[in-house]
């Protein structure tokens, strides 16, 4: 037993050795068998795709660049995701043989400073550069088309960007939180800019010759037609009168905007997207126009110095946290025709005592009215109810039913339908017994008068042919 038990442990050293001498970056083209079998060679994780390699994974802790070539075989992608959280990345020179990168591959790589991009690549993708706080030289193409989704969002550190006069659309939050970009040329070809792409985005400066899809006026960047706002400089102060014409303020436009005073929107504008406003800590009072329909996600956030709001009859949204952290707000009135608040409305409006829902509400968000974070000395927080809040509500509302659920004081006005609709059908059903016992009773009298006529003239019909007869015997 024993000399079985030395054989097996014996072999078993034999073979850890013998895979431990064998190196196991050293992998021939020929001898994989399938695309999910993968390679190593110390810096990277490889895996076989259409054309050659794809890099799946980085492993190494220090790198500047990689070659394009491995085992004799072309490096042709980058997978998503790639280079997420690598650290201490600083610089990467991509081989000219990539001819594809996926979304999300340098996310998270806070020591990253320089990025060269290889000419086959027509788009950013989305999140590529997302978080690189560091970033700040990218060399981009001469054929590139797009930048797409948060390709550069919260790159902190990036002052400027060339990107090439190929390039058609640049995505929603492209370069959302870049608080270092000050001026931004846009390409010739532009033609397309979507949600919040320059939203926190300190630009004062866009330069649009040659671009004739856009323009810019007094510091703010429209469309060529002037009816959409996309950004405006952060300098802008005073009194702000948005155009007669203009039908979308897009999102984060005039986040940042810390010297507005006075907003007054007309009645062509029918949209405020998310962020718009946010973070205007000088705003004091909105002027709204009848027309607006839509208040985006956090439209008026972190405006500390706003005192009063008044929504527009036309408004039929206000979106998740649109007013929240308003610190300053004691007066919001709210109109007929509105259908959803959303969560987080007015969180931390601690100014705000009291508000009336309209009937027409439909739908009210979490910790939409009357509640605040408190936080702790480490960061945690709960949320609480704002002492002295009161809600005006309508009595079976979606309103009353948040003060309810959320144990908050409030009046009720109005009827509350569903039980006016009960009452009513219970009288109904009372009347319609009342009035089925009445018929009842007044055909059992009917009949009992009915029967005794019948028998009444049954017996004078009986008399008389008595009477008939004795007469008819006395003449005989």
């Amino acid at each position: 037993m024993k000399k079985n038990l030395k054989r097996i442990l014996s072999a078993a050293a034999s073979a850890i050795m013998s895979l431990a001498a064998f190196p196991a970056y050293v992998v021939s083209a020929d001898n994989l068998q399938t695309a999910e079998d993968v390679l190593q060679d110390g810096s990277f994780i490889y895996e076989e795709v259409e054309g050659g390699y794809a890099v799946k994974k980085c492993t190494a802790t220090i790198l500047t660049s990689f070659p394009g070539i491995i085992n004799g075989v072309s490096i042709v992608e980058i997978k998503d995701g790639a280079f997420a959280g690598c650290s201490t990345l600083s610089e990467v020179n991509i081989p000219e043989t990539v001819k594809k990168i996926g979304s999300n591959t340098f996310v998270g790589c806070t020591s990253l400073r320089k990025v060269t991009i290889p000419p086959a690549i027509t788009k950013i993708p989305d999140n590529t550069f997302l978080d690189c706080s560091l970033l700040t030289e990218v060399v981009i193409p001469d054929n590139l088309t797009e930048v797409g989704n948060m390709a550069f969002g919260n790159c902190k550190s990036l002052t400027g960007i060339d990107l090439p006069d190929s390039v058609t659309k640049i995505s929603d939050s492209a370069f959302d939180g870049c608080y270092s970009l000050t001026q931004f040329t846009l390409p010739d070809s532009l033609t397309e800019i979507g949600d919040m792409a320059f939203s926190y985005a300190p630009i004062e400066t866009f330069d649009t010759e040659g671009c004739g899809a856009f323009k810019v006026v007094d510091g703010i960047l429209y469309d060529k037609d002037e009816t959409v706002i996309y950004r405006a400089a952060p300098s802008i102060s005073g009194d702000l009168y948005i155009k007669d014409g203009v039908k979308e303020i897009n999102g984060g436009a005039f986040s940042l905007c810390s010297g507005i005073t006075d907003l007054f929107i007309p009645d062509s504008v029918e949209t405020i997207g998310g962020y718009a406003f946010s973070e205007c800590t000088g705003l004091k009072s909105a002027d709204f126009s009848e027309g607006l329909k839509t208040l985006e996600k956090c439209a008026f956030a972190y405006d500390m110095s706003l005192e009063s709001v008044e929504l527009p009859v036309s408004l039929e949204t206000v979106g998740d946290g649109a007013f929240m952290v308003c610190y300053s707000l004691k007066k919001a009135i709210l109109q007929e025709n509105l259908k959803t608040i959303g969560a987080n409305a007015f969180l931390d409006c601690t100014e705000l005592k009291q508000v009336t829902i309209p009937k027409s509400v439909e739908k009210i968000g979490s910790n939409a009215f009357g509640r605040k974070n408190n936080y702790s000395e480490d960061g945690s927080y709960e949320t609480v109810s704002i002492d002295g809040f009161k809600m005006s509500v309508t009595a079976g509302s979606a309103g009353e039913k948040y003060a309810k659920s959320n144990k908050i004081e409030y009046d009720s006005t109005g009827v509350d339908l569903k039980k006016l609709a009960f009452i009513i059908i219970v009288v109904g059903i009372l009347l319609t017994a009342i009035v089925f016992a009445v018929v009842l009773m007044s055909r059992s009298r009917k009949s009992a008068t009915r029967g005794a006529k019948k028998a009444q003239k049954e017996a004078f019909e009986k008399e008389a042919e008595k009477n008939y007869e004795k007469i008819a015997d006395d003449e005989l």
